[in-house]
This record gives C-alpha cells, structure tokens and sequence, in this order.
C-alpha cells in the first residue's frame, strides 16, 4: 500500500510535528508498504532520524510562507499523489488538501471553534473552510483523547463513528541517563511552565500567583518555556521584572528535558487543551506535575498529578506551596507518574493508526 504523510505545513517544531513524529517513529512498516513523507526544507529536517524505509521528499519553497505552502497543498500535492498512485493521505492536522478524499486528517482539539480569543476573524474563517472540507472529504478524523472526541461530536457535529483517538505517546527518555550539562538557570530552585502565550495558555494567573508564592519562597524561580512572540513579550514586560522570572523562548530539546527534569514541579495552567503531552513528559522524567483542574488533564494525567482551579490564583498557590513543603507528596507524584506515563505507548498508537489506514486497502493497492 503506497501512503503519503502530509509534512507540508509544518515550519517549527511543536505539537503536531511531535506527534507526526512519535507516530512515525514507531510505524509498523510492512514487507509491501510505501511510505513517503512530502515535507518543505524546514520539516524535511524534523524528520531525518526515521527509519531509512520511511521516505522524504522535499519540495523546496523561495519563500515557506503559511500561504505558499497551503496553496502548494491544494494544487500541487493531489497531482502528485493520483498521478503516483498514492492509495491514502495522512495529515497530522486539520489542514490538508481540501479536495483530495483519499485521506484521514487529525484535529487535535476543538480550540479554534470554540474559544472566542483563540484567533482573529482571518483565522477563525480559515479553520472553517479546513473543517467544512474536512468533514466532507475525509475517510476518517483522528483525534488525541476521549474529552477531544466528545468535543468534536458536541461543538463541530462530527459524526462518532468518523472519529478514532490515537492518544500521543510516552517518550522513549531514560531519566538516569540524562545527563546533560548544567542549564544556566539551575543555580537555584525553580519550577517551570511550557507553553505559548495565547490566552487558554493562562500564564498571567500562574504569574500573578507565582509573585505571591515567591513571599513565602524567596530562592524559588519561575521558568517558562515557549515561544516568545509579541504576546509572550507582552506578558514578560508586565510581569518578568522582579528576577525571578524567566522567559527562554524556544530551547532544544535536550535541554527542554534536562530543564522538566531539574525542576521541583511543572505547573501546566491551561483552560483548555486537547491532550496535554508535557505531563506525560514530566512522568517519565520523574517531576512532579500541578495542573489544571480540566477534563484532558484529567484523562491523561489520571492520578500522578495534583490540580488546581485555573481561575484561582490562591488555589494555585496552595497546590505548589503543598507540593513544595512535602517531600513525601511529591515521591508519590513521581512514582504515580512513571505508572502513569506507560499508558501512552508511541508503538500502540502507530500500530492503531496503521490498522486504521490499512482499513481501506484492496487487492489492488495491496
């Protein structure tokens, strides 16, 4: 069976690519399967450690804007794909090629359709279109977890049986063998936060709570992880004054692990999320997670967290200030998350997401 992978949109690396990566990391491949990734320059490179049967081809963009690689997705990549015999299309998210019906697509959450601050009228218009095709031309729609597949039926009438969860995995890290060097923000005790700066991210309430806990525990720092665009800027300019705040922006990887390891807790304030992988994350390399009170933390973080209400700065407080005062509390927390993280397993999921592709095989494409 010839399947394409659907890396054309992608230009950072994030949460998608994370999770198109996991899945093909771990994909099943069998004696009579093709698989080719289509990627531009830049996600051609987040893909290079595949296994060598997994195939890229690069198209090469003068300019890998959002709207030279969506058209490119509409007219170029189709042709290529029927006039190649190409049996299935799988994007990692809810933008593919709108009129080609061969394809399973992924939507991740329901944000963009039900949070009114999470994009312009430009962008909410834009995800419209995507979802109006997407439902109509789509052989099925996978989604990340239970609470996201109750939300795509609830909000955006997606039929269940069109839905299929295919939860992201755990990472395949060793805490005792990280061992990398020192990050220069580890001279002291801190906790850390990733996440962008839109407003279901709610990192002003988990500052405005952070600058109270820091009364009580005057060493203690705050770190937040994450891209560092105007309204990251924004936030550091009315908050990140007193030196006890740290805005990194995008770090690597390794130190992105290193940083979750060497921090007393996570705090992940979210409003709203579909998954939330770096709890799963956060358990595998032994951190204690505090997160919001909210039904994908809920599913995904089950027992191996501590939560709180996002909207309420003193119960924010009083979740870190419980954890941080008791040693006991988090060796509980680290010993539930090592439980926890095994429940998310990349091959699982790839083996699923196969199984499903495989669904529409026939003796022809065999």
């Amino acid at each position: 069976m010839k399947i394409a992978i659907n890396a054309l949109p992608y230009v950072r690396w994030s949460g998608i690519e994370t999770f198109l990566h996991g899945l093909l990391a771990s994909w099943p491949l069998r004696p009579d399967d093709e698989v080719v990734i289509f990627a531009n320059q830049i996600s051609a490179e987040f893909f290079r450690d595949l296994p060598p049967a997994i195939k890229i081809r690069i198209k090469e963009f003068k300019k890998p804007s959002r709207l030279n690689l969506f058209l490119y997705q509409q007219f170029g990549l189709p042709k290529i794909l029927r006039r190649e015999g190409f049996n299935l299309l799988f994007c990692a998210s809810l933008i593919a090629p709108l009129f080609y019906r061969q394809k399973i697509i992924t939507i991740h959450d329901a944000a963009p359709f039900v949070l009114k601050a999470e994009n312009s009228l430009a962008g909410k218009l834009f995800w419209r279109l995507n979802l109006f095709f997407g439902k109509l031309t789509s052989l099925k729609i996978m989604t990340v977890s239970e609470f996201s597949r109750q939300e795509l039926i609830k909000h955006l009438d997606i039929r269940s049986e069109k839905l299929e969860i295919i939860y992201n995995g755990s990472p395949v890290w060793n805490p005792n063998e990280i061992t990398f060097s020192k990050l220069s923000f580890q001279n002291q005790p801190y906790i850390i936060a990733l996440g962008n700066a839109r407003p279901r991210k709610n990192l002003p309430i988990l500052i405005g709570a952070f600058n109270k806990l820091a009364e009580d525990f005057p060493d203690l720092r705050l770190i937040i992880i994450g891209k560092k665009d105007e309204r990251m800027d924004e936030i550091a300019a009315a908050y990140g004054n007193n030196g006890k705040l740290l805005f990194t922006g995008f770090i690597s990887e390794s130190d992105k692990i290193n940083a979750i390891k060497g921090a007393g807790a996570l705090i992940f304030p979210s409003l709203y999320e579909g998954f939330g992988l770096p709890i799963v994350e956060a358990n595998i390399l032994e951190t204690p997670v505090i997160c919001s009170d909210i039904p994908a933390f809920r599913e995904v973080a089950a027992d191996a967290a501590l939560f709180f209400d996002p909207k309420n700065e003193d119960d924010i407080i009083l979740k870190i200030k419980t954890l941080l005062n008791s040693q006991t509390l988090a060796a509980d927390l680290k010993t539930k998350g090592r439980t926890n993280a095994q429940r998310f397993s990349w091959e699982a999921s790839a083996l699923k997401l196969s199984e499903i592709i495989h669904r529409y095989e026939t003796p022809a494409n065999k």
